[in-house]
């Protein structure tokens, strides 16, 4: 065998032997490799990098069905140049990050299910079910109502307040919440307070009602004794 042709056999054989090589590593990224196995990292962790772009990216974990012809969900990181947006995990055949189906936390914190950019601490685009729900205030709770000095508006002030505004005092409007919804808190306690007012109200309606009785029972009484009187 001459030099040449040694070096010729030489290099194929390399060649496919590097081919092989990297199809072997190719195969080593499918996981898992058999039914019922499962990939385990015992210590270390998985590193994502931002791209090198001025761009946006987003990098995660995409699922597929079992022939990798549909892409139903995800979840991983979203940015910009080399900055994190938020982070998502939703329903999505393209773009997970853009899922009105998943949950979204934004750098700052912030939370959203439903909303991608989510404008308060915990952003929810539609209903809640909770067994309780407990709301920590520093509103102070209007129990200075029942203070000897609150000066309680009067019924009258009240009624004419209402035919002017079509809304209780202190209470915001139909279109005041329509605009800027409801703030559960503040509508809570100030309800307490109007129920409050309402209750020192009846407590005077009912002393108001007893001392008429009374005027009422010692009248009937002068009036009978005048009665007695006149029969005799």
């Amino acid at each position: 065998m001459n030099a040449n042709r040694f070096y010729a056999i030489f290099a194929i054989t390399t060649f496919f032997s590097c081919l092989l090589n990297i199809a072997t590593v190719l195969s080593q990224n499918v996981y898992p490799t058999a039914k019922g196995t499962n990939v385990k990292i015992d210590g270390g962790a998985i590193d994502y990098a931002a791209p090198v772009t001025t761009g946006g990216w987003a990098r995660g974990i995409r699922f597929y069905n079992s022939d990798m012809s549909t892409h139903f969900f995800g979840m991983g990181m979203l940015g910009s140049a080399n900055l994190p947006t938020r982070f998502y995990m939703g329903f999505h055949a393209q773009s997970p990050w853009e899922s009105q189906l998943g949950l979204h936390i934004l750098a700052n914190g912030n939370v959203g299910v439903g909303i991608t950019n989510p404008l308060a601490r915990l952003a929810v685009n539609g209903n809640i079910l909770a067994k309780e729900i407990k709301i920590k205030t520093d509103i102070t709770v209007p129990d200075y109502v029942f203070d000897p000095n609150y000066q309680l508006p009067s019924l009258s002030s009240i009624e004419d307040y209402v035919k002017k505004h079509r809304h209780l005092p202190e209470i915001p409007s139909a279109n005041e919440i329509q605009k800027d919804g409801v703030d559960l808190t503040a509508m809570n306690l100030a309800l307490l307070k109007k129920v409050e007012e309402l209750t020192l109200h009846l407590i005077a309606k009912e002393k108001e009602i007893d001392e008429l009785k009374e005027t009422q029972r010692i009248s009937l009484q002068e009036l009978s004794e005048r009665l007695n009187k006149l029969e005799k």
